[in-house]
């Protein structure tokens, strides 16, 4: 493979990412070939140090992913962080079921306490028409209510720790610059 195949390759993986972050690790992994003719080194050799460009590339999509949600949290930054870490493949035989087993319990979380701000709402409104016990319906309902919205934000809260423990995982399983990987 040469240099300029190995670079387009590289920038075909990496198109899932903002332009001025691609553009820069373009510029990184250019330099690494120019570094290592300074060097002494074949472009072949540089290559072989660097591994697959498409595995690389979805270790740098992994890794941009996490740094773009660990700046800014957000769910579409949490949903790119997400299939960028799944794409990378580092989910192992003991990994996957954990990760699918916390899917669906989270699901039937939010399920469960959209149910119960549902009734709470539902309780808080019709005690305007009941008339009968109406202060402690409102009261009910508001209470149920506020239960899904903590219920809620812990689960915000525990999506966010389960991302960084994730992110976690795969930096440990993948080395950018290892001459064994690929």
């Amino acid at each position: 493979m040469t240099r300029s195949l190995f670079l387009a390759e590289l920038r075909a993986g990496l198109s899932g990412i903002p332009a001025d972050e691609r553009n820069d690790i373009m510029a990184d992994y250019e330099a690494y070939f120019v570094e290592g003719a300074a060097a002494g080194r074949s472009d072949a050799d540089v290559e072989a140090a660097l591994g697959d460009p498409a595995r690389l590339a979805k270790e740098l999509r992994a890794e941009a992913g996490l740094k773009s949600w660990e700046e800014n949290r957000n769910p579409k930054t949490f949903i790119r962080a997400g299939w960028a870490l799944i794409g990378l493949g580092t989910l192992d035989v003991l990994m996957l079921p954990l990760v699918f087993v916390g899917v669906i319990v989270l699901g039937a979380l939010i399920f469960a306490f959209s149910i119960v701000g549902f009734v709470g709402f539902s309780i808080a409104a019709s005690a305007f028409h009941a008339g009968i016990a109406a202060p402690a319906m409102v009261l009910a309902g508001v209470g149920l209510v506020c239960t899904a919205v903590g219920a809620a934000a812990l689960i915000l809260i525990l999506l966010g720790l389960g991302m960084k423990i994730f992110g976690g995982y795969a930096r440990l399983h993948y080395r950018l610059l290892d001459k064994n990987n690929g």
